[in-house]
């Protein structure tokens, strides 16, 4: 049986990144205190907190990359670094008091919903076993870094990192370095650590789109302005507004826009590199847009240096001496840095989540991740997760999905405390609105078949959303009980959780 009526749900918020301070905050902005959030790590932050690699920094202007409810005025630069987002992370979240919810060190292995009982049991690497009624995924996407399987990395006799797990005791000072990926972290990395190096080799199977990124210190003058809450206001609004002004370019019937600005690319990459060879690597044979559109003034400039090498192949083998790439170049290396992404199409994982019946997440995603609103799955009753499925942003800020899913999990929280028992959204609405969702991705260029981690293998888009921020804005803004099946109200009290193993 499920919780009674009138009691007051508790929560269990699994990451303290973003997604997991904006469902926290949600519920003490609404007098909502029964909630804990187990983070892994020993900070907030989350992905701004694990990426600590040279360069790393924000590619959306920070005005609008921040909570709409916590502006901060005194940015260093239009576009925040990690430090930097990491401590305004930490600020807000002690502000809030946020931070006397959080278990730190708490990195949660197993989930399992119990429907006599009608909450959530977790359990975290500690062998601890913690109870709640409404379990929120906040683990985000982009969590648990990816090597590939390529054979002999073992035998490699450098130092050897991924570009989310930075050994910062590595000197790269004279050192040969491979950047093994010419991703988001690659754009970054590579001219910040090019001074450094006595040579550096990029090694990308799928170079990106990237376009020039117009960064700066605020003036003194800007800075008086944001001061003034009223203008600093006004600011976050019309950036908000003008980047949510671009989500058309995604769509097919722009398609001649982008193929103009796809021209415009290719003339810059071929005037700044000059070098063939080069310029066949670092150029894209596939749709600008349909990958997230990199954000770079020194990229081209770096790849252009003669202390630089550039090569369009993926990496086949690794070497006691380097990486031997799938065109059969050798590259010598000292030190290999992976820049090669996350296990994004693994929502959720490592954790053995399992709902209704004792089915896991796993099976239930066999055929790629959906969600109802990128927010609840069908048989995972009191189950919500920010940043799910199909929620990715690319034309604005995620934050802003963020803070209208938070709203709607903090909705549907208060609903169980009137009505009591659980929620679990109909199989039929949620397969209704993905056969829909998937209709209109056939619409934009996110089905152009890119390469990258937004479709799975099998070309399904598992990561973005179809339509406007707006658009998502107005689905998510009310809670609708009737899309859900109700369980039970309990009418006796829970007996203690038990290891998820001895189940």
């Amino acid at each position: 049986m499920g919780r009674p009526a009138g009691a007051a749900p508790s929560v269990l918020i699994i990451g303290a990144g973003f997604g997991g301070l904006a469902a926290a905050m949600e519920l003490k902005r609404h007098g909502i205190e029964d909630f804990r959030i187990l983070e892994r790590a020993d900070h907030v932050g989350g992905v701004w907190q694990a990426n600590t690699y040279p360069g790393a920094a924000c590619d959306v202007p920070s005005v609008i990359y921040q909570f709409s409810y916590a502006l901060k005025p005194d940015w260093s630069r239009r576009f925040g670094t990690q430090a930097e987002i990491r401590r305004y992370l930490h600020v807000v979240a002690q502000e809030h008091g946020i931070l006397e919810h959080v278990d730190f060190g708490a990195e949660v292995t197993a989930a399992a919903f119990d429907e006599a009982a009608g909450r959530w049991s977790v359990e975290t690497g500690d062998g601890a076993v913690r109870a709640a009624d409404v379990l929120i995924c906040a683990t985000g996407q982009l969590s648990r870094p990816k090597i590939p399987d390529v054979p002999g990395r073992e035998r490699f006799a450098g130092a050897q990192f991924h570009s989310a797990e930075w050994d910062h005791d590595v000197d790269l000072t004279g050192k040969r370095v491979a950047v093994v990926g010419g991703g988001a972290s690659a754009i970054q990395v590579v001219p910040a650590i090019v001074d450094q190096t006595a040579h550096l080799t990029v090694v990308q199977r799928s170079p990106s789109w990237i376009v020039n990124k117009y960064d700066w210190a605020p003036s003194r003058a800007e800075q008086l302005l944001l001061r003034v809450p009223a203008l600093q206001r006004i600011y976050h609004d019309a950036m908000w507004l003008w980047f949510e002004s671009r989500y058309p370019i995604v769509t097919n019937a722009l398609a001649p826009l982008r193929r103009l600005w796809q021209v415009e690319r290719r003339w810059t990459i071929r005037r700044t590199l000059k070098d063939p060879k080069k310029i066949a690597a670092a150029t894209p044979d596939y749709e600008l847009g349909c990958n997230r559109l990199l954000l770079s003034r020194s990229w081209y400039p770096t790849l252009a240096r003669p202390d630089v090498d550039v090569v369009g192949s993926g990496v086949s083998a690794v070497t006691e001496r380097g990486v031997v790439c799938a065109d059969g170049t050798e590259v010598e290396a000292d030190v290999i840095v992976w820049c090669t992404g996350f296990t994004a199409t693994e929502q959720l994982a490592p954790i053995d989540l399992r709902g209704r019946d004792d089915v896991s997440i796993r099976e239930a995603w066999s055929e790629g991740p959906e969600a109802y609103l990128g927010l609840a799955t069908p048989g995972f009753p009191n189950l919500f997760m920010a940043y799910g499925p199909n929620t990715g942003s690319l034309t604005n800020t995620i934050v802003y999905l963020l803070e209208r899913q938070a709203g709607y999990m903090r909705q549907a929280i208060e609903h169980l405390g009137r009505a009591g028992g659980w929620i679990d959204v109909r199989p039929e609405v949620h397969d209704a609105f993905n056969r829909d969702l998937q209709e209109r991705l056939q619409g934009t260029v996110f089905t152009a078949g890119c390469p990258g981690w937004y479709t799975t293998d099998a070309g399904k888009v598992t990561q973005v959303w179809a339509g406007s921020h707006v658009e998502y804005g107005r689905r998510t803004r009310r809670f609708d009980p009737s899309v859900y099946e109700h369980g039970p109200a309990r009418v006796s009290p829970a007996p203690p959780p038990v290891p998820l193993h001895a189940r």
